[in-house]
């Protein structure tokens, strides 16, 4: 399970990372809000740390976040830091999710797990922003309705692996698919919910959307695997 977590967030805080460095680059935020984000570079970079030990060359993305992180500041700031350096982990990263999607068994895999990092990603993405109460009340309906595309596109890639299975695997595997499939749209309606509401959205809402989606994607890359 912890293997399957882990080649989730690969591609996931891949995303995630270059999200963040959309917005601290073109995104109309003010001091505070640059600070904040700044402020949350750490966990990045602590997850990626936990990546690195499934494959050592993690690192190199973990080193290029801490350095960034070192040399901006996470009060109000106009600052925006060596970029080049962020720029580095983004192309770091693109390129370790990159080896990771292509080192599953077969093209249906990989473009599953590519839509799980896009998926994940994302809903963390958004998870952040919240923390960092940044006040870009775009991306509280783009980011979800983003979600719900990539959900789409991960039940297709779904629907082309269980195409290549034998009669008796479905059969024995229906009910964990079912299973898993539920918690996505769970995971979407929940994630949605502010939108449905016209509220605006809550930490703790974000984070069961995050973890059912995360169910969702471990119950079905390990489905994958045991087949």
């Amino acid at each position: 399970m912890i293997t399957a977590v882990l080649t989730l967030l690969a591609p996931a805080l891949t995303v995630a990372l270059l999200i963040l460095t959309l917005i601290l680059s073109k995104g109309d935020i003010c001091p505070g809000q640059r600070g904040r984000i700044h402020k949350l570079f750490p966990a990045i970079g602590l997850l990626w740390l936990a990546i690195a030990s499934l494959k050592v060359e993690a690192f190199l993305v973990v080193f290029a976040i801490f350095y960034f992180y070192s040399q901006v500041k996470t009060g109000k700031t106009r600052e925006k830091g060596p970029f080049w350096v962020i720029h580095l982990a983004n192309g770091f990263g693109v390129a370790f999710a990159g080896v990771i999607i292509g080192q599953q068994p077969n093209l249906a895999q990989s473009l599953s797990l590519a839509c799980s990092g896009l998926l994940l990603g994302t809903v963390f993405a958004h998870l952040l922003l919240t923390i960092a109460r940044t006040r870009l009340q775009a991306f509280h309906r783009i980011l979800p309705v983003s979600g719900v595309i990539f959900a789409m596109l991960l039940a297709v890639s779904f629907a082309l692996n269980a195409y290549q299975w034998e009669p008796a695997i479905v059969t024995q595997f229906t009910s964990a698919a079912v299973t898993s499939l539920l918690f996505l749209l769970v995971g979407i309606l929940i994630w949605s919910w502010h939108i449905i509401r016209h509220t605006p959205p809550a930490k703790g809402q974000l984070v069961v959307a995050f973890l059912s989606l995360m169910v969702t994607n471990i119950g079905l890359l390990q489905l994958y695997w045991l087949v």
